[in-house]
């Protein structure tokens, strides 16, 4: 799912080709943890683009699916999110957040500090910022 932040990051504003966005331009890709019955897990982190061009969407979607996640046409669900982690690039048209969903040990100031940790690696063209759900 980084890799999906680094793809949407690089592209352009998406000005010219916004056809082929759902309404809201906002989509994204759900990673489940495993059942322990083999069968639906629960949510644990989910990626959350709005904005961007049609293809960044085509792209993002392929490889969403060939990892094995859900793709949806809605933005993540909040409902048991601890937080997320917002990229904003300077020049881009786009906003990518990374939602971390309750695993029974994590918590949100946990995922506060993943948040400012990114942030102090991440170039300077980049802002990482923690928001709740």
């Amino acid at each position: 799912m980084v890799v999906a932040l680094v793809a949407i990051a690089s592209c352009g504003d998406g000005a010219a080709d916004g056809g082929g966005l759902p309404p809201g331009g906002t989509y994204s890709c759900r990673a489940s943890f495993a059942g322990t019955d083999g069968g639906a897990g629960s949510l644990a982190v989910c990626l959350e683009a709005s904005g961007g061009t049609a293809q960044d969407l085509a792209n993002n979607r392929q490889q969403c699916t060939t990892q094995g996640n859900m793709f949806a046409l809605e933005p993540c669900p909040r409902t048991g999110a601890l937080g997320g982690c917002r990229q904003t690039t300077a020049g881009i048209n786009a906003v990518l957040t990374n939602w971390y969903y309750t695993d029974g040990s994590s918590t949100a100031a946990d995922i506060q500090m993943l948040c400012e940790g990114l942030a102090s690696i991440a170039p300077s063209i980049i802002t990482i910022d923690f928001v709740l759900p």
